[in-house]
């Protein structure tokens, strides 16, 4: 588990490196996974520390500074939007659809609703990092875009945790309340928080302007949120004893 410790200068450089790799796309697997993980961790820490964000994006190289900026406030929204639990979630850590049958889901369900594929694809990041994340939130949402089974009734059709169902579902809802013309309010539709449309937002504005943000995005880990700090949900989580929660240790010191 790599660590990441420093002050902004150091994380600046971390989040340089890290970025550009992501961001020109094509690395082994292991090394997308890794640079991954470190952007995730910096942006954590960052966000544990009010005030940093400015000076660390500032020493930012020019080439990867949107990517930071966008990363580093995404994950401010998102974290306080999530308050630290008690307790370990009832989830399962499955494998994702592949890259490239979440694209062609995407694109398909945009062209039947109108809605940019790239909100779609930044939903389904942010609500289970790609229908890795199997099993209900906290409210008994559902499924790889999180649909309340009453919502469901509404926009979906079929089996709620299939990928495609649950994106062209999504579409739709979208659609319903607005999107594309009115995106910031049918984002507030499907998850009332402006923090969540926020974060959603930038997503969906780095996949519009850099189509190779996607693949960096895809390669993330699933980190979750307890009072005593942050851990790592491993792949296996939920269905193997061997697949244990790691702990973050350096994110907030």
């Amino acid at each position: 588990m790599p660590a990441v410790a420093g002050d902004q200068r150091r994380l600046a450089v971390l989040l340089t490196t890290a970025e550009s790799v992501l961001g020109q796309g094509g690395a082994p697997a292991a090394a997308m996974d890794r640079q991954a993980l470190l952007v995730q961790l910096a942006c954590l820490r960052i966000t544990a520390h009010p005030g940093w964000a400015d000076a660390v994006i500032r020493r930012v190289a020019p080439a990867q500074r949107a990517a930071a900026r966008a990363d580093i406030a995404a994950s401010a929204d998102l974290t306080a939007l999530a308050p630290p639990s008690a307790t370990l979630p009832r989830w399962r850590i499955v494998p994702a659809k592949s890259l490239a049958a979440l694209r062609a889901d995407y694109r398909a369900a945009a062209a039947a609703t109108g809605v940019a594929w790239f909100y779609l694809a930044a939903i389904n990041f942010v609500e289970t990092d790609f229908g890795r994340i199997n099993g209900p939130s906290s409210a008994g949402a559902q499924g790889p875009m999180q649909f309340l089974p009453s919502t469901w009734k509404i926009y979906g059709h079929g089996d709620i945790y299939r990928p495609r169902n649950a994106i062209f579902a999504a579409g739709r809802l979208l659609a319903d309340h607005g999107a594309p013309g009115d995106i910031g309010s049918a984002l507030h539709a499907y998850n009332p928080s402006w923090r969540y449309v926020d974060a959603v937002r930038r997503y969906a504005e780095r996949l519009r302007d850099h189509p190779r943000a996607l693949p960096g995005y895809y390669h993330r880990r699933i980190l979750y949120h307890l009072h005593r700090g942050w851990v790592l949900l491993p792949r296996g989580y939920g269905t193997s004893p061997a697949a244990r929660p790691i702990p973050l240790t350096s994110v907030s010191r």
